[in-house]
């Protein structure tokens, strides 16, 4: 291929590239101001929904305080079940890694790429041991109180 073929290919490849930017980065900014205009101004949950809903799901963190006073629950009872937000996390990331990792794993094998599968494929099974791990932990501290 002559050198100036490939220059206006090249230049075309980064012309759909830029595109792809913006265009994701149009898409990011235009779902963000609508969720947050909806946020705003949509009507509000009714406190009973959000009371029964601490009651059942007991999330954690500091956005639920008005929730769970308003649910009736001590600061005593918030300690007592063992919520731990960093272990959390861990899981929500081993549980993440553990569905995409199993999921390129079929991808790979079924196009028969089985060095990437086989990586892949071990990445799932540690995810997967860490999250048991981590499910066990958690349930074991929320059992104890």
């Amino acid at each position: 291929m002559n050198r100036g073929r490939r220059d206006v290919l090249q230049q075309g490849a980064n012309v759909g590239l830029l595109s792809a930017l913006v265009a994701l980065i149009l898409t990011v900014l235009t779902t963000s101001v609508c969720w947050i205009v909806t946020a705003y101004v949509g009507p509000e949950t009714d406190k009973a929904v959000l009371v029964d809903f601490y009651r059942k799901v007991r999330p954690s963190g500091p956005g639920w305080e008005p929730v769970r006073i308003a649910a009736g629950v001590s600061d005593r009872d918030v300690a007592a079940t063992g919520d731990n937000i960093p272990m959390a996390l861990l899981g929500w990331v081993a549980g993440s890694t553990a569905i995409w990792s199993a999921l390129f794993t079929v991808g790979n094998a079924l196009y028969g790429r089985w060095g990437y599968a086989t990586v892949l494929f071990l990445v799932f099974l540690v995810s997967g041991l860490a999250l048991q791990r981590v499910t066990r932990t958690l349930w074991a501290a929320s059992s104890a109180s």
